[in-house]
């Protein structure tokens, strides 16, 4: 990650007020290696699970709703911000209008960030809180400090800025509430100016379902299905992994690699119907996998999970009688059934 600007404005407001104050920095901050280590750190966070995606309801801005988009439109050309300070400071003051209303929500630090990575541009916005923590002068004497909170991220949105600039169709917005209450998730989608989020757990339990429904449309036998579920599998893990967004067509060419032109096109077809209309990129929540490679199923009395690809070898299931046999019990339950026969 190179970063190019970072700059950070505070927004003073108490809970239960409706009045805010805008402190912005006047310049830049510099990029050092504390600057470094703050991004990589809101990098972590923001990877962590529980992300949603979407894109600018209009793309290049509009003089009603949300001016973050011709904010950008205005500010952001060849790849570079001429004006980074000026375009935040207005980016803040729209933010404060969205803040507000609402009494619920607090002030905090709004943190810009933008960086290239593998030759595209982000922006992260970021809204980042204070916190109480305990100094040790040099006498040794133990005093009250002020210090970011670095423990979770509140709300944050990252902008693929290549992507949005070439009017790429694709999900380009990521974007995270932690534990932010509605009314303050409501106010920050708003400021975005974002169409409906997505969240990714739910469009990757999308694609776990429409592989089965794929596998199952094309006849295949279990141990293909479940040789090809691990293929796609590991395709998203590596995605997740990478930190980028997958593209349904990915998963088109492997069934065309493995299988045939036709099949591929009877999976982008499935993937294209009212049953499961899927985007044409998702960003992948590796937690959602794996029913892929994983069976499982609990009742109050019983839990039971096992590698699909064993079903057929030492599982077996009689569709008959609703039964499952298994031939090779793990040997820890196997050492406390017999310690029980005894």
């Amino acid at each position: 990650m190179s970063i190019s600007n970072l700059i950070v404005h505070e927004i003073q407001k108490n809970e239960g007020e409706r009045k805010a104050i805008l402190i912005a920095r006047p310049n830049e901050n510099p990029v050092d290696g504390q600057a470094e280590a703050l991004s990589t750190q809101v990098t972590n966070l923001f990877n962590r699970s529980g992300m949603n995606t979407g894109r600018f309801v209009n793309p290049q801005g509009s003089e009603e709703g949300a001016q973050l988009p011709a904010l950008l439109f205005k500010h952001f050309k060849d790849n570079d911000f001429a004006d980074f300070a000026g375009f935040t400071k207005n980016c803040a003051a729209e933010y404060l209008k969205y803040l507000e209303p609402v009494e619920e929500a607090e002030g905090g630090l709004l943190w810009f960030n933008h960086y290239e990575l593998h030759d595209t541009h982000f922006l992260y916005i970021v809204m980042l809180k204070r916190k109480k923590g305990i100094g040790l002068g040099a006498d040794l004497s133990f005093s009250q400090i002020e210090q970011i909170e670095m423990e979770k991220l509140h709300m944050a949105l990252r902008i693929n800025l290549t992507a949005w600039q070439s009017g790429d169709e694709g999900r380009y917005i990521a974007f995270r509430f932690g534990r932010a209450p509605k009314p303050e998730s409501e106010y920050f989608t708003q400021f975005i100016g974002c169409d409906e989020p997505k969240a990714a757990a739910k469009e990757t339990r999308k694609l776990v379902d429409l592989t089965s429904a794929f596998c199952q449309s094309e006849g295949f036998p279990s141990k293909q299905a479940n040789e090809f579920k691990k293929v796609v599998s590991e395709h998203c893990q590596a995605k997740a992994q990478e930190r980028e967004p997958l593209a349904i067509k990915e998963i088109a060419s492997e069934v065309e690699s493995r299988f045939s032109i036709e099949q591929a096109n009877k999976f982008l077809e499935i993937a294209d119907s009212d049953s499961f209309k899927m985007e044409k990129e998702i960003f992948v929540e590796k937690a959602a996998l794996k029913k892929l490679t994983r069976l499982s199923g609990s009742s109050r009395a019983l839990t039971l999970s096992f590698n699909s690809d064993l079903l057929g070898e030492s599982v077996e299931f009689n569709a008959d009688t609703g039964t499952l046999t298994i031939k090779e019990l793990p040997k820890s339950l196997l050492k406390q059934l017999q310690s029980m026969s005894n």
